[in-house]
């Protein structure tokens, strides 16, 4: 049988992004501190690009720093050049850099499957094949969608097969505890394999992607602030007196088109300048929507938090559900002089006898329930879900475990151990200054 070439026409359809789109969307994510820096770059490298000076800024408070995201140096270039290696078809290694840029900066993903599919128009199954493919990179635990996901990457890709790695997860109690023989006697395993396992998860990590040592993270600058107004009425509006302000040389821009030179560099400012502006006016519809869906939370705190989510404020406001994700991400709202994130104000709702009581108010609950307990007989997940069931709301333990998890309080038995050892110490001080 002979060979001989041939040439052959195809259409495919692939997604592609242009740079001009591709800038808009990361300009969107950054936060005031990320663009501020991201400004002074392109005012010093773009002629056409100047730079008002930006006013004094007082310093974030303590707890302001506290509430900040952590932050870590950039990764995209590195996770697409894994992709790229993988031989993954067409549309699914398209989708997969896509997936890149929704990342947080430690490397989660928090915008849904479902809006994405929506948002994009593709495939479910390809979205979730590209999912696959990210969450195979390194580091391990990168695309993880919460923090139970981003332990059993990591536990898989250190060995552990799927039913092994979700039972260690599902016994993170005793692991915490250090509880060798309970470990063995609830995994299955001898003593000594209970050893490993214990080292072995005490070496994961909670983010796929942790802040490098020695890094600094930028100062924390507001992204909306809330005016109070005298006759009583709030607005919420980008802090763009935060921001060192982009215009153009329009004197130095006609004489590029008078004399044709530099067109790119000049078209790089447009676009740059365009992407800004419509940061500016995504900002300002989502705080005029915050204004009037969380005007209790902005007057009387946390306790008068509303459940709303942010697919429900896409929806109203006629966003893709992406770009309130990359809108929301990182971002920091000034109330009254304290910073808090942006996401603060997005939570979803769980059902009580009193209407829909929103998660965040939820936690801080479970969090007064904790620190009023006595140290020698901690309430129990479970006795804290009872004791929530009884005031009305309708939550599981597990669910009660997940948000301990989230405020980052150790289980009853570390808690009750703790407080054993605080006693033993404190009595050994006490024999050790007795005459």
């Amino acid at each position: 049988m002979a060979l001989s070439p041939k040439l052959t026409a195809r259409q495919t359809q692939t997604l592609a992004l242009t740079p001009s789109m591709r800038q808009a969307l990361s300009i969107l994510r950054m936060s005031a501190a990320e663009l501020d820096e991201f400004a002074r770059a392109e005012a010093a490298r773009n002629p056409f690009l100047l730079r008002a000076p930006p006013p004094p800024v007082a310093p974030a408070s303590t707890a302001a720093q506290a509430d900040m995201e952590a932050r870590a140096a950039p990764f995209q270039e590195a996770l697409s050049g894994q992709v790229a290696l993988m031989g993954l078809a067409a549309p699914v290694a398209a989708l997969a850099r896509l997936l890149i840029t929704e990342l947080r900066e430690d490397g989660f993903l928090d915008t849904p499957l479902a809006e994405l599919v929506a948002a994009w128009d593709v495939s479910p199954d390809d979205l979730d094949t590209a999912l696959a493919a990210l969450q195979r990179c390194e580091p391990a635990g990168v695309g993880a969608r919460d923090l139970r996901e981003c332990l059993l990457l990591q536990l898989s890709d250190a060995g552990l097969d799927p039913a092994e790695a979700a039972q260690t997860v599902d016994n993170l109690t005793l692991f915490a505890a250090g509880d060798v023989a309970a470990i063995a006697r609830a995994l299955g395993l001898s003593p000594r394999a209970a050893r490993r396992r214990l080292a072995l998860v005490r070496a994961l990590t909670p983010r796929p992607i942790a802040p490098q040592e020695g890094d600094s993270a930028p100062p924390a600058l507001p992204d909306l602030v809330l005016e109070r107004r005298p006759d009583g009425t709030m607005t919420l509006h980008p802090a763009r007196e935060a921001l060192a302000p982009l215009y153009l040389d329009e004197a130095l821009a006609a004489r590029a088109l008078q004399d044709d030179f530099a067109r790119d560099m000049l078209e790089r400012a447009r676009a740059l300048l365009t992407a800004l502006a419509q940061r500016g006016r995504t900002l300002a519809r989502i705080g005029d929507w915050l204004v009037e869906h969380q005007a209790g939370f902005l007057l009387h705190g946390a306790r008068a938090l509303r459940p709303v989510t942010r697919a429900a404020m896409a929806q109203e406001l006629g966003l893709h559900p992406s770009t309130v994700g990359r809108a929301v991400a990182g971002k920091h709202i000034d109330i009254d002089g304290r910073l808090l994130p942006l996401s603060r104000l997005f939570s979803a709702a769980l059902p009580s006898t009193d209407g829909p009581l929103s998660s965040f108010t939820l936690q801080q609950r479970i969090a007064e329930m904790i620190a009023a307990e006595s140290p020698t007989a901690p309430l129990s997940d479970a006795t804290i879900a009872a004791v929530l069931n009884a005031e009305g709301v309708d939550i599981a333990r597990r669910t009660v475990a997940k948000y301990r998890l989230q405020l980052r309080v150790p289980g009853s038995a570390m808690r009750r151990r703790k407080a054993a050892l605080a006693g033993i110490r404190g009595d050994a001080r006490v024999r050790h200054t007795r005459p």
